[in-house]
């Protein structure tokens, strides 16, 4: 255990952690003891880790602390506890995709590229996170991993299908997390958890396989601990054939905004589609809305760009996307979660010819959905309908259980980064906003979403002990 006099404090941020390993008020190796001890305290209860390897994480911090004593740190992330999530290899941790039928694979033995730009910086990796079934479902149950909870409030979801690292980063478990995002899964677990997470544009950050709508993102605290891990892992990866070449400004730090002035920014409060946006979340909407216009901003709102049945042509791509995986495990699909494997059922028979329908109905909709956002620099929308469901639930509605990732979903088919940040409470549940912005305007998106934060003038009081009753979401900052 640490046994320096001051020891980073739970729900700390990373700039807090850094200063103290460089005046030597604590170390490395005493944050990770700090995070194993609150790991061993609360997985009991909220089932966020997938796996660790204890052993060399102790020696990676090892090797950050005489880092920091000799003058010579790697750079911001140095010695900071970090995870990723289940579906991102890293060499000696296993993969699982959150599903049974996967227990008993080796162990990985190449790190993804996110985890390789982890150890780059000199982060240690603490484990891995938990996760549904084959990261199709946003919220925290999975047949190989039961049940994740929700720290703010452990009758509730976490989201997902990061899962496992929002209730890791919401309890003060490490300092940062890299999560994927295929309709959501950072942004809808951040949203409930009350932290920060990024869906970059598309390639910014690279991951295999390489995909078109799937992305690696960070998820951390504060947006400024997002903007270090964005700045460490959104840099250029060959072997992910769709990665972008690193930003001009890649090297230089992602501060707040300090003028707002002029920005456009498009309301965006109803899909079209799905379920209504409940009046918390809305007024929450609406006070963010108020924040950036008194900062100069020229707010407008955006119309419904949907129709009621747009959702079934994407909702078909999940399908055949989760389908696939099953149908990949053979005799063992038996082992899958239940509920997950009624959705896919549900759509019966499917052709060739119905995937390439959908395929040519979604394309239609996404630059459809781009080009309502060409009057606008900025778009402005609620995260999630309502800020929270029963943990044990695969969606606000089970029977399509991606359905309530409409505010989310379609950013991912037009590559735009988006910043979930919360902004709001409901009942004890932290409510969020989100921001999305044009393609490649990652680092304008993360600023703004800084200048957002500040203007709370409020922080969050972190359930460092998960709660049984929902309790207080903010202190005065």
């Amino acid at each position: 255990m640490p046994q320096q006099t001051q020891v980073p404090l739970l729900g700390s941020t990373i700039e807090q952690l850094r200063s103290g390993f460089a005046d030597g008020s604590t170390t490395p190796s005493d944050a990770l003891e700090l995070t194993i001890a609150q790991m061993e305290s609360v997985q009991p209860v909220i089932n966020a880790i997938a796996a660790t390897d204890l052993g060399a994480a102790r020696e990676a911090a090892a090797a950050a602390t005489r880092r920091w004593e000799q003058g010579r740190a790697l750079g911001p992330l140095d010695g900071v506890p970090v995870t990723v999530k289940d579906s991102v290899n890293a060499v000696g941790l296993p993969w699982r995709h959150g599903t049974k039928p996967n227990n008993g694979l080796p162990e990985a033995v190449v790190d993804a590229p996110p985890t390789a730009r982890l150890r780059d910086a000199g982060a240690v990796i603490v484990g891995k996170t938990t996760m549904p079934d084959f990261g199709m479902l946003a919220s925290g149950v999975s047949s190989l991993y039961g049940v994740v909870r929700n720290p703010w409030d452990v009758s509730v979801t976490p989201g997902g299908s990061s899962s496992g690292a929002g209730a890791s980063l919401a309890v003060g478990l490490t300092w940062g997390a890299i999560g994927t995002d295929i309709a959501g899964s950072v942004r809808l677990p951040a949203a409930h958890c009350g932290i920060v997470a990024i869906k970059p544009t598309q390639g910014r950050v690279p991951h295999l396989a390489p995909s078109t709508v799937r992305s690696a993102g960070p998820m951390a605290r504060t947006v400024a601990d997002v903007a270090e891990l964005y700045r460490v892992v959104g840099r250029f990866d060959a072997r992910d054939t769709l990665a972008l070449d690193d930003e001009n400004d890649c090297g230089k730090p992602i501060l707040p905004l300090e003028d707002v002035s002029g920005l456009r920014v498009g309301v965006l409060s109803d899909m079209g589609y799905g379920l209504p946006v409940d009046e918390a979340t809305l007024r929450t909407l609406r006070s963010a809305a108020e924040a950036l216009s008194s900062g100069g901003c020229e707010v407008t709102e955006l119309p419904a760009p949907f129709g009621p049945d747009v959702y079934d042509a994407l909702d078909l791509l999940y399908v055949v996307r989760a389908r696939a995986e099953l149908e990949s495990h053979g005799e063992r699909g038996g082992e899958v979660l239940p509920g997950l494997v009624r959705w896919i059922e549900a759509a019966g028979p499917l052709s060739a010819t119905d995937y390439e329908r959908a395929l040519g109905r979604v394309a239609a909709d996404q630059m459809s959905f781009a080009a309502m956002q060409s009057d606008v620099d900025i778009v402005l929308s609620p995260v999630l309908p309502s800020a929270a469901f029963p943990a044990e639930h695969l969606g606000m509605n089970q029977e399509r259980p991606l359905e309530h990732c409409c505010f989310t979903a379609w950013f991912n088919q037009t590559g735009q980064p988006a910043v979930s940040i919360p902004f709001g409470e409901d009942n004890g549940h932290p409510v969020a906003v989100q921001l999305a912005g044009p393609r490649f305007s990652d680092r304008t998106v993360l600023a703004l979403a800084g200048w957002l934060e500040a203007s709370r003038g409020k922080d969050l009081d972190w359930p460092l002990e998960p709660r049984s009753t929902p309790g207080h979401v903010w202190k005065e900052a």
